[in-house]
């Protein structure tokens, strides 16, 4: 959380310009964020009833820091029972990109009467750089699917003369949204689930959810209608290499609209709206597995852009007889030998994409993906020298009814072939008709080139194109995704 500044008589200049903007007393307002107490006073000398309600210290994160990502604060408006009725106004002090916008507005919402004010005031220079360009911007527009407008649409944001680098936004709840939105909250996981039925077929269980969205993994943003939930736009977060930099990237995830909405493919339907919300939120660093037809219709809307398509690759199985050069064998969860090795392969296999955008694959992510996964049973395994004992490369399979799926490869890129090689004896072993793979097909190059044949995928990787964010091109035809970088493989 910020630390106050600026001196005495910008706070007198603030305290003015806030009772400029607000209704006249004895108007009920309600008074948010942090360092509050200079204008609690002032505002109660004035004739105001006044609710404080400071964010909580220490803070809640709706999105959890990390060595690239930032924290967000999660927004609960602690309002006294004996305070319930609505406000004629509120203000949000220190408004910054920490303060998540969806979880302050959709709760704004409740406690905001309609024609009432809602004033953020926050600092021009934020530090550290916004995740997403304009992020101002983007806050007023999430507001406005909330309900509230700009006062003044020609100024909504506003210097305050007499306190430099301080602005004002000023906004009005003017209507209630035929789609509200919210910010994705743990007691969701029920309706979630009902929509996750009715959109895909099968259950939701408690496990995967948590699993994909639990202590900070992943978020949403959700919309109903008349109460009940119709569209939810989820993704996790994930630590990648942007060209050997590291960076993070938002990966989407049960993107569903309830079957009697999708006639409503439009720019203010409930599908743009939680994706055009998510894309202000989280930034334009993301990745997806849509299918063509998903892809052309976020595209005409403005949503994504291409950055790739998925391939398959199939071999054969192999002999399934012992190797003259290489050994095979489990990785053990907990392990901290196999830790140090995997480690080891991560930082050889990085160095050999510092060309490409890459999700990390180290233990921590190796833990998660396939040790922890509730539902699914992997096999990671690492590929030795028999002769040296040195560590060539982990694999990741899974045995399927009628075929072996190959989800990750953590190694140099230059010991594909022995690893492949390995992947299609344990195919034989299992007696399993086929080896397969996915992965972009900008590298499908270098398996091919170990014997698979490849054929094109109607799975193509978006990138999000709506905050108009230089990175996008970045991502083009640079990604290195397999299965194991979905969540439902």
């Amino acid at each position: 959380m910020s630390k106050p500044t600026g001196t005495a008589s910008s706070g007198v200049a603030l305290d003015r310009a806030l009772v400029d903007l607000l209704p006249s007393p004895p108007a009920r307002v309600l008074l948010l964020g942090l360092h509050m107490h200079t204008s609690t006073g002032a505002l109660i000398e004035r004739g105001y009833e006044i609710v404080a309600a400071p964010f909580p210290n220490p803070p809640v994160f709706a999105q959890c820091p990390s060595e690239t990502r930032q924290a967000v604060f999660q927004v609960e408006v602690p309002v006294p029972q004996s305070a319930r009725a609505e406000f004629d106004a509120a203000v949000v002090r220190e408004i910054s990109p920490h303060i998540h916008p969806l979880a302050l507005f959709d709760q704004l919402c409740t406690h905001v009467a309609k024609d009432g004010i809602v004033v953020l005031q926050g600092r021009e220079h934020q530090d550290p750089i916004p995740r997403v360009t304009r992020w101002l911007e983007y806050v007023v527009a999430i507001a406005g699917r909330c309900g509230f407008t700009p006062l003044d649409p020609k100024q909504a944001i506003e210097q305050v003369s007499g306190a430099p680098g301080t602005f004002l936004c000023v906004l009005r709840k003017t209507a209630t949204p035929r789609w509200q939105l919210r910010h994705l909250r743990p007691d969701d996981y029920a309706e979630i689930a009902v929509l996750f039925q009715q959109v895909f077929g099968h259950a939701l269980s408690p496990q995967l959810w948590a699993w994909k969205y639990a202590n900070g993994r992943g978020n949403a943003v959700l919309a109903s209608r008349d109460g009940v939930l119709v569209a939810h736009y989820g993704g996790m977060y994930r630590e990648i290499l942007l060209c050997g930099k590291p960076e993070w990237a938002y990966g989407g995830s049960d993107v569903m609209v309830h079957p009697q909405e999708r006639g409503v493919m439009t720019r203010q339907g409930p599908f743009l709206l939680t994706a055009a919300t998510t894309a202000e939120l989280y930034g334009p660093v993301a990745f997806g597995f849509p299918t063509e037809r998903a892809m052309l219709v976020a595209e005409r809307m403005g949503l994504y852009v291409k950055a790739g398509q998925m391939a398959e690759l199939r071999w054969d199985p192999a002999r399934p007889g012992s190797r003259w050069g290489t050994r095979i064998r489990h990785l053990t969860p907990g392990c901290a030998t196999d830790e140090k090795v995997v480690h080891r392969l991560w930082a050889a296999m990085a160095n050999d994409l510092q060309d490409s955008v890459v999700g990390v694959r180290d233990w921590k992510f190796l833990e998660h993906r396939y040790f922890e996964h509730p539902h699914n049973q992997y096999e990671a395994m690492v590929v030795t020298s028999r002769w040296t004992g040195k560590e060539l490369g982990v694999i990741v399979l899974r045995r399927l009814e009628n075929a072996c799926e190959l989800l990750d490869v953590i190694a140099p890129l230059a010991n594909l072939p022995v690893l492949l090689d390995q992947a299609r004896r344990m195919t034989a072993r299992w007696a399993l008709p086929y080896l397969y793979c996915w992965i972009t097909t900008n590298h499908a190059g270098r398996f091919q080139a170990c014997g698979g044949k490849q054929e094109l995928l109607n799975v193509f990787i978006p990138t999000s194109c709506w905050t108009d964010d230089p990175r996008v091109d970045m991502l083009r035809d640079k990604w290195w995704l397999m299965s194991g970088d979905t969540d439902f493989r």
